[in-house]
């Protein structure tokens, strides 16, 4: 499920979490997508401070919830304002307000580069990174309408870091970055019985 996280200073940005994630999982995830080391984040949701050992079902998160993001100093730095503790209420009018549209479409977009399996030639490609691995094939789709890729008449599928992709999950899910290149191989993906 999609969940947004907002930070004080206004920065806005979705992440795919599991519908039984701990509040830990939740941000070791936002350490690794977007650098906030997790000993210093302090999540907050309805007015509570989220504790680690939580899960999201327990906090009543949802899809679509926002869950706000505080960034604790490190304490040489604050020694004039205590940390939030473990749910204790947070005052909310202290709170700037939330910004109701989503965050530039730039911040959310990834540069990655599709190599077809029978050219040489890698095609760089934008997406954005909650978005389904799915609209992918739809922009190559418009692309070949527009004669500047050849797609496999037969079908396809894609693949990352050797990994058959599922088109129903996100390309954050599949920890796609900035640069990395997708492959595309001629077929069908198959399960076996």
């Amino acid at each position: 499920m999609d969940v947004t996280f907002e930070t004080p200073e206004g920065r806005v940005f979705i992440i795919e979490v599991w519908f039984f994630a701990t509040v830990q999982e939740m941000k070791e995830m936002i350490q690794k997508f977007h650098g906030f080391p997790v000993a210093r984040q302090r999540l907050v949701f309805e007015g509570r401070v989220l504790e680690d050992h939580h899960n999201t079902e327990h906090y009543g998160i949802l899809q679509d919830s926002r869950v706000r993001l505080f960034l604790e100093m490190p304490p040489e730095f604050s020694a004039e304002r205590p940390a939030l503790k473990a749910e204790e209420p947070v005052d909310q009018s202290e709170m700037p307000p939330r910004q109701l549209h989503s965050p530039s479409p730039s911040a959310k977009r990834l540069r990655v580069m599709v190599l077809p399996k029978c050219g040489t030639k890698k095609i760089a490609v934008e997406v954005n990174g909650w978005e389904n691995v799915k609209e992918l094939r739809r922009e190559l789709i418009r692309l070949q309408e527009k004669q500047q890729v050849n797609l496999p008449a037969e079908g396809y599928f894609f693949i990352y870091r050797q990994n058959v992709m599922d088109e129903d999950r996100s390309f954050r899910w599949h920890d796609v970055r900035h640069g990395d290149t997708i492959e595309i191989f001629n077929g069908s993906v198959t399960s076996g019985s």
